[in-house]
């Protein structure tokens, strides 16, 4: 079985199919990925030429699979319509490009939400880490957004656990982001429990789903 991971920083391992987030500033390091994401992550708004990195993302724009990490982050001290501004770029490229947007939103779902209708996006959006409750989830879901769980539930986050048991599993991946020592079978393995679903026919639902807005894993498996 092939456990799909919707981002994760570290390259795949056995039997993992993961969508590797590939910083723009170091794109080149991972290249030979089967799915890759890039894009400026909200952290580094601030330590990189945002001139460039979009040009460079412009140039690779075809050998990615997805475009981000990006997103807006209420936590970090960068100028908020500096942040969106960036935001709405990646949602251009997105859009144009026709590929779908892995967004990072802490504290902002609301922001993210406004944004998704005011530029009235049609591409799919993944929201990574999602750490919210059930009527956010519902929210995003109901206005074409993915969401991807990780680490939050399976630290007994309780909101976030019951947003996992709550919401329409079409609309649900599952990662494991930077974290270098957790499997990607973990996760599954633990969300199986916890949802009461045999581990085997939640594999194949996420693979499914992921086909969808990765048509490329066709070609993969």
């Amino acid at each position: 079985m092939i456990y799909f991971n919707a981002h994760t920083h570290h390259p795949s391992k056995e039997n993992e199919l993961g969508l590797r987030n590939n910083f723009i500033q170091s794109f080149h390091s991972v290249s030979d990925e089967k799915l890759q994401s890039s894009g400026i992550h909200p952290w580094h708004i601030q330590e990189v030429d945002i001139a460039t990195c979009f040009d460079e993302l412009t140039q690779v724009i075809h050998q990615i699979d997805a475009v981000g990490e990006c997103g807006l982050d209420r936590v970090i001290d960068v100028d908020w319509e500096h942040q969106k501004e960036i935001f709405i770029r990646h949602i251009d490229l997105s859009e144009k490009h026709h590929l779908p947007l892995i967004i990072h939103s802490v504290r902002s779902y609301p922001d993210v939400l406004q944004i998704k209708k005011q530029q009235k996006c049609v591409q799919p959006w993944v929201i990574h880490g999602f750490t919210g409750n059930t009527q956010t989830a519902d929210q995003l879901i109901k206005n074409g957004c993915y969401l991807s769980f990780g680490t939050q539930f399976m630290k007994g986050h309780k909101k976030t656990i019951q947003a996992l048991l709550d919401v329409d599993p079409n609309y649900v991946f599952f990662e494991t982001d930077d974290a270098a020592e957790l499997s990607i079978k973990t996760v599954y393995k633990q969300a199986s429990a916890l949802l009461k679903v045999e581990e085997d026919e939640l594999i194949s639902q996420k693979l499914e789903i992921a086909s969808k807005i990765f048509p490329k894993i066709k070609g993969l498996l």
